[in-house]
């Protein structure tokens, strides 16, 4: 081939790329940075007890129901039931509580949500703990606080106090789970049982 049909070749080619590139859509421009995705879950699964409360307490301020289960045992991985022990006093007002279980749990974490406000968080505070730990369980009791908001400004907060044991156990994964939940009341404030029943 000529020399100056090889080059004429070069030329077009170079001419046709450089083209391609100003054509192509924006290649060499920055994008603008994108907003953090606010769906994202901070859950982590549990390897140790300390972040199996952490997923509780998150599961409530993220509202995400599949995370609030996570936090129980699931038979497919342990063979232990589950068992809620409300305190007397809400049993009185909810029925319901005296056959609590597993898919109760789902169904009041579930309706709760949905009359919290998108915008704004459920607040679970665990405080006080005391705790002994044998193998591949452990005993963990906690004063609490549930803060509920809510959409009117003008209206104060529900808030939930009381006292909870937890035990907790190791499963086939290696995940800490709840297997049992023990509530005691203060004269104060509704309980968490109390907060359960309502809504169920």
């Amino acid at each position: 081939m000529p020399i100056q049909i090889k080059n004429n070749v070069k030329y077009l080619l170079i001419l046709f790329f450089i083209i391609l590139l100003i054509s192509s859509c924006d290649l060499l421009t920055t994008r603008k940075a994108e907003k953090p995705d606010k769906g994202r879950s901070s859950f982590i699964a549990a390897t140790t007890i300390e972040q199996l409360f952490e997923n509780l307490k998150d599961s409530f301020r993220e509202k995400i129901v599949r995370n609030y289960e996570s936090c129980f045992v699931d038979s497919s991985f342990l063979d232990k039931g589950y068992k809620f022990y409300p305190e007397a006093k809400a049993t009185t007002k909810y029925n319901v509580l005296n056959e609590w279980n597993l898919e109760a749990e789902r169904q009041y974490f579930s309706n709760l949500l949905t009359s919290i406000p998108k915008d704004k968080s459920i607040i679970v505070n665990l405080f006080n703990e005391v705790s002994s730990r044998q193998g591949d369980s452990a005993l963990y009791n906690y004063d609490y606080s549930v803060i509920l908001p809510h959409s009117n400004t003008e209206e104060p907060t529900s808030e939930y106090r009381g006292s909870a044991q937890f035990k907790v156990n190791l499963d086939a994964n290696n995940h800490w789970v709840i297997t049992e939940w023990i509530d005691i009341s203060t004269n104060d404030f509704p309980s968490w049982s109390e907060l359960k029943g309502k809504f169920y």
